[in-house]
């Protein structure tokens, strides 16, 4: 079998677990704006939205209420079971009014054509464009996309299932360039079950999620690639397109770079100039729609998100060693209490560097700390209510990549085989634990003790929680999972 049809194989199979989850898990709002860019794109050919156009991303109330008790309208036609009337009425009553826009908006120097107030996606367009395509099929078959959320949520979800499934098909075919194909289907299993990429990339159209399909297609290309067409150019094209739905990513384009100009000056013109349209683009949009080039959506919300869950208005607080400890380490974000297999992407980059089999692995020994240190130094390093290490998970197929040298050498030598055994089992035991048993409030914000408010970890007073060895994450749903059983 060639190496293409194994990877379409890897595909299918991932796809196929990835369905098997179930419907979207609600496990934040972040997605939501980008669940409805293809929605605006088809209806009103614009990346940005009115209250109008998508009530869903607004707080609401009632005008005629003494205090302004927020109010959730999923979409104009649902309607308060007590009201017997559709929110589309109440609003032409005049008994309903905006009373904010969601966290995830960031507001427009722009009116729409009637003078309302724009907002766009914090999080960039690019994401949200990447179910695009399944939004047009989806309406030329006639659903109802403005009013049914739920079949917007549906269609955000298979479009991330087939980005997360799509990036496990891409780590094989570059790990198969360099080990055996069983040992590279090995590790695209164990990347693709044994990491957040299934819990949660797969679950919900994330910023990251197509971030990180993008990059695993970059770095096959520069790892597999030969021609400067498709070394340079897709590579260029793979990270300019990961770079616009994650500006963080572009560490990992200038880090290919770098590698490609020292080992082939053509390929390194070819990934610029491919990569130069879109970097262009997303300029284009910033100074479109905020006014500047470089203005971004995410930092003109940060300074809000940041000062309501830390005080603090500073994006950039967190101490290295906190978000590095917290991100690698915590019992309930660390990567490698979720993911202890990725250990390995350690050893392997010091092999990298020893041995030229691994040559271009290199870059990656580079891009990939490049790419944790926002995250590490980021105001909530610990991403919110979420299963495991969010905020880093877009660096989870490189490293599986950095993982090649390892397992090369391991599984010839029985103790560290066993080693590695261990690891990508429990890898896999905890994705399965989270996608069965995770319910975004039931740990980040239980009662700890009867009588008491949610400690949730998003305030200050509760954080000391992601430390916790007898509160963590997953030791309360392993106590959950045993107590189902012993009911």
């Amino acid at each position: 079998m060639t190496d293409a049809r194994a990877a379409g194989c890897v595909f299918l199979v991932a796809l196929v677990v990835y369905l098997s989850s179930g419907p979207a898990i609600p496990e934040s709002q972040d997605t939501i704006a980008n669940a409805y860019i293809p929605v605006s794109v088809l209806f009103d050919g614009d990346l940005a939205f009115t209250a109008l156009e998508a009530p869903i991303m607004f707080v609401w109330r009632d005008p005629a209420a003494r205090e302004p008790v927020p109010i959730d309208v999923p979409s104009w036609r649902y309607g308060p079971a007590s009201a017997g009337e559709s929110y589309g009425q109440l609003y032409l009553k005049g008994r309903l009014e905006v009373l904010t826009p969601r966290y995830y908006l960031a507001p427009s120097i722009r009116a729409s054509r009637d003078g309302q107030p724009l907002f766009v996606s914090a999080f960039g367009p690019i994401a949200g464009l990447t179910a695009l395509p399944l939004a047009a099929a989806a309406h030329l078959l006639g659903a109802d996309l403005l009013g049914d959320p739920f079949t917007v949520a549906r269609l955000a979800k298979w479009t991330a299932v087939l980005l997360a499934a799509g990036s496990v098909a891409m780590v094989y075919l570059a790990a198969a360039a360099m080990i055996p194909w069983r040992r590279a289907l090995l590790l695209a299993a164990v990347f693709g079950l044994g990491s957040c990429v299934w819990t949660t990339s797969s679950q919900s159209l994330w910023q990251q999620t197509p971030e990180l399909f993008f990059l695993s297609v970059g770095a096959a290309c520069v790892v597999r690639g030969n021609g400067a067409w498709v070394r340079g150019a897709a590579a260029g094209l793979a990270f300019g397109a990961a770079a616009a739905c994650r500006p963080t990513a572009a560490v990992v384009g200038l880090a290919a770079a770098g590698y490609l100009a020292l080992s082939d000056r053509r390929c390194a013109v070819a990934c610029a100039a491919a990569a130069l349209p879109i970097v262009l683009s997303v300029l284009a949009y910033n100074q479109y729609y905020f006014g500047s080039p470089l203005e971004f959506g995410q930092l003109k919300v940060g300074a809000t998100l940041a000062q309501m869950k830390t005080g603090s208005p500073e994006m950039w607080q967190t101490p290295l060693w906190l978000g590095a400890a917290g991100l690698l380490a915590s019992p309930s974000r660390g990567l490698l209490v979720y993911s202890p297999f990725f250990a390995a992407a350690f050893a392997g980059a010091a092999i990298a560097w020893r041995d030229p089999k691994y040559l271009r692995l290199r870059f990656l020994t580079v891009a990939v700390p490049a790419l944790w240190l926002p995250a590490f130094a980021w105001f909530d390093w610990w991403g919110g209510w979420t299963y495991g290490y969010r905020p880093i998970v877009d660096s989870l197929p490189l490293l599986a990549l950095l993982c090649v040298p390892a397992i090369d050498r391991a599984l010839g030598r029985p103790a560290w085989r066993a080693a590695l055994a261990v690891a990508a089992a429990w890898s896999v035991f905890v994705q399965v634990l989270g996608v069965t048993s995770y319910r975004p409030p039931d740990w980040n914000a239980r009662v700890l003790h009867a009588g008491e408010p949610p400690a949730d970890i998003d305030l200050p007073e509760h954080r000391g929680r992601l430390w916790s060895l007898h509160d963590s994450q997953i030791g309360f749903l392993l106590a959950g999972l045993a107590g189902r059983r012993h009911d």
